[in-house]
């Protein structure tokens, strides 16, 4: 009934959109009246409320109607294993769950706790139709706690990640998916002074501890004080676990060999083909690309451009795993600190020039360079005197990779990681050319002639907010094995235009929001797929831009 309640009011009310900037002003309140967003999100039972406020199975049910299923947790099920167990199961109990009498309880407890009646809260989100949708269903949640005013601002994806990294809001509604099949590829971000740490004022020295203790112990033991450190970080409700995402979506059926990756970008078109004489694959994207900054990209549709036209030391194959990329073979010394790649000599930058060891070198020096400001950086803390580099004011001459000759790198590890080869599959990892890179200056990355590519594609247009496209690269090492000769993105933000363009024929592939599931589900072309990404709002309780 209470549900049927609120989606009742779901259908009738307007989508509130506003250009507040909330929790600016550094006047404390002292009992009732109007607080500031800073000052409530800084109470640990406000943080709590709203993460209690919200019907995760009725975003699920409902909003998605995809196959996402709630959760409490950060790291995604079905991604990490031990001997077969999954280290998900080792967080039962932990995160908050619905539930709406104890959200007034603790909603009631920070009001008085911090002295105040109202408060208004700014919620940034995506603009696309679904990032819409779900804002206004938050929204709507957390109505319920009693002087709480949510204005909600659809924003273009990179303003919302440039907000984001300033800590320039109050609530955001955003999603991590996995880098690497390990549990730190989600707890890593909360560690102090890394990405979601950073952007929502969470800092924790009891946190930060048991991650770097865990990292030296051997796999069953690490999980164990993973778990504790994931259930004390959701203990404190900085983030606010909403649901495990899966898709719903439409496929022609002359479409075949897309790669639905388990980490890092969300595909692999390298194998993909279309039954069709011009060999062209049309899809759609909901967002442009940020950037094709190797160093900058922090998000999906940067990954995923990087992953089709670029190519690290090792790449994805046909089912999911790991093979030889740009390294035609590797080894790793007896004690796993000290990896050896061997690089292919067939492989070339997009202009003609060989792809070397260098290339890789100056790459993951260039994010560790403090002055790049790479958010990405401490997923290379790895190597030896990476941290030291990058946050301690270290030298370069002492970080762990090192150009051996032409085509010989050398990776020196501060301690044994079993899922490396997986990990050099990932997109920071991949290549950069120096000169190149110099050459462009600040423009680097932000055109499609502003980049070298080294891919099975290159990107050959890119209209910004409207369309780019990707050819097939037949100075690419495997070329021969490339099926496609372009891979059309139309950017589409509105599903129910997506759904247009699919039936016309003009996109090959659409996802699918909740109100079209029920109409597609029996179609022959309906496909679903899971994925090792969770989404929540980011509660910011603490990083506010300095004004």
């Amino acid at each position: 009934m209470f549900l049927r309640r609120k989606l009742t009011v779901m259908a009738t009310m307007a989508l509130v959109s506003a250009t507040l900037l909330a929790g600016c002003s550094s006047t404390e309140s002292k009992g009732g009246g109007e607080a500031t967003a800073g000052d409530v999100l800084g109470n640990k039972n406000a943080r709590v409320a709203i993460s209690q406020a919200i019907d995760k199975e009725a975003i699920c049910d409902v909003i998605l109607n995809n196959g996402s299923f709630p959760t409490n947790i950060w790291t995604a099920k079905s991604l990490a294993f031990d001997n077969g167990k999954d280290y998900a199961d080792l967080l039962e109990g932990a995160g908050y769950s619905y539930n709406e009498e104890a959200a007034k309880e603790a909603w009631a407890k920070a009001k008085e706790e911090v002295g105040f009646d109202t408060v208004t809260m700014e919620m940034i989100t995506y603009d696309s139709d679904s990032g819409k949708k779900l804002a206004e269903f938050v929204q709507n949640e957390l109505a319920d706690l009693e002087g709480l005013t949510i204005n909600v601002t659809n924003l273009p994806f990179e303003q919302k990640l440039d907000r984001e990294t300033k800590g320039d809001f109050d609530l955001s509604f955003a999603g991590w998916g996995a880098d690497y099949p390990d549990p730190l590829t989600f707890l890593a971000t909360m560690e102090t002074g890394k990405q979601y740490a950073k952007q929502v004022g969470y800092d924790s020295a009891d946190y930060n501890k048991l991650i770097q203790d865990a990292m030296k112990l051997p796999v069953a033991e690490a999980y164990a004080k993973y778990a504790e450190a994931e259930k004390m970080m959701l203990g404190e409700a900085y983030l606010a676990p909403l649901y495990q995402k899966a898709v719903a979506y439409l496929e022609k059926e002359y479409v075949s060999g897309i790669v639905s990756n388990s980490w890092g970008a969300d595909y692999t078109y390298t194998y993909a083909d279309v039954n069709k004489p011009e060999k062209v694959l049309n899809l759609q994207e909901a967002s442009d690309i940020p950037t094709l900054d190797v160093s900058k990209g922090t998000d999906q549709v940067s990954f995923q451009t990087l992953n089709s036209t670029m190519e690290g030391l090792t790449r994805i194959d046909a089912k999911g795993g790991v093979q030889p990329g740009v390294a035609e073979s590797w080894e790793a010394s007896e004690d796993g600190l000290t990896w050896t790649f061997k690089l292919r000599k067939d492989s070339v930058w997009s202009n003609g020039n060989p792809v070397t060891a260098k290339d890789f070198e100056y790459s993951w020096k260039r994010t560790l360079t403090p002055e790049t400001a790479a958010e990405y950086s401490y997923i290379m803390y790895d190597l030896a005197g990476a941290e030291d580099y990058n946050a301690k004011g270290g030298d370069a001459n002492t970080v762990g990779v090192k150009a051996i000759d032409e085509y010989t790198l050398e990776v020196k590890l501060v301690r044994p990681i079993a899922y490396f080869a997986e990990l050099m599959s990932f997109q920071p990892f991949y290549p950069q050319n120096q000169a190149f890179v110099e050459s462009c200056g600040d423009s680097y990355g932000t055109a499609a002639d502003k980049q070298l590519y080294n891919g099975p594609f290159t990107l050959s247009t890119w209209k910004k907010e409207d369309i780019f496209s990707i050819t097939k690269n037949d100075k690419y090492w495997d070329a021969a094995n490339v099926k496609l000769n372009t891979i059309n993105y139309k950017i589409v933000k509105d599903t129910g235009a997506a759904v247009n363009l699919y039936e016309a024929g003009e996109i090959d592939k659409v996802a699918l929001s909740a109100e079209y599931v029920d109409k597609y589900k029996n179609d022959k072309n309906y496909k679903t797929k899971d994925s090792a990404s969770t989404f929540m709002l980011q509660v910011n309780g603490g990083n506010r831009p300095a004004k």
